[in-house]
């Protein structure tokens, strides 16, 4: 195990992890982050809500089921508040509802007020750090 893995508390308290942003260098800017926390061998990452949404699908009944979802807000198509709909009607029974991180450059009250309404996790802007993901795990952590 990488000393980054054993010195993160977290780590193994820490589930299955999705990123869903359709810039590649936000997706890399985050994926890196979380590879420097130790959780990269959690991490999966997709660049649409389509190819999430078949990500989750697909995980349904395994322990790669996601836990943590940070998910990018503006995309092209399906947008982060349309895959946030259909994710609250999927069936996964044998699962928690995923914790949901939205993700912006925007601190626009609209989208916050939206995001409030889906019940998410958090709002946070871009670009995130290591201090917003270590925020961000110990609310997923202690609020399971």
């Amino acid at each position: 195990m990488p000393a980054t893995q054993r010195s993160n508390p977290y780590y193994h308290e820490t589930g299955e992890i999705l990123v869903i942003d359709d810039d590649s260098s936000s997706l890399f800017l985050i994926q890196d982050l979380l590879n420097s926390l130790g959780m990269g061998d959690k991490v999966t990452t997709a660049t649409n809500a389509a190819d999430a949404l078949a990500v989750i699908k697909s995980r349904i009944g395994t322990d790669k089921f996601p836990e943590l979802l940070f998910l990018d807000i503006k995309m092209p198509g399906i947008d982060g508040f349309g895959f946030l709909e259909q994710l609250r009607h999927m069936y996964y029974p044998s699962h928690a509802e995923p914790k949901v991180v939205l993700l912006s450059y925007y601190g626009n009250r609209m989208y916050q007020e939206r995001a409030a309404e889906f019940g998410v996790s958090a709002y946070l802007r871009k670009p995130l750090t290591k201090e917003k993901v270590m925020d961000v795990i110990d609310l997923h952590t202690f609020n399971n």
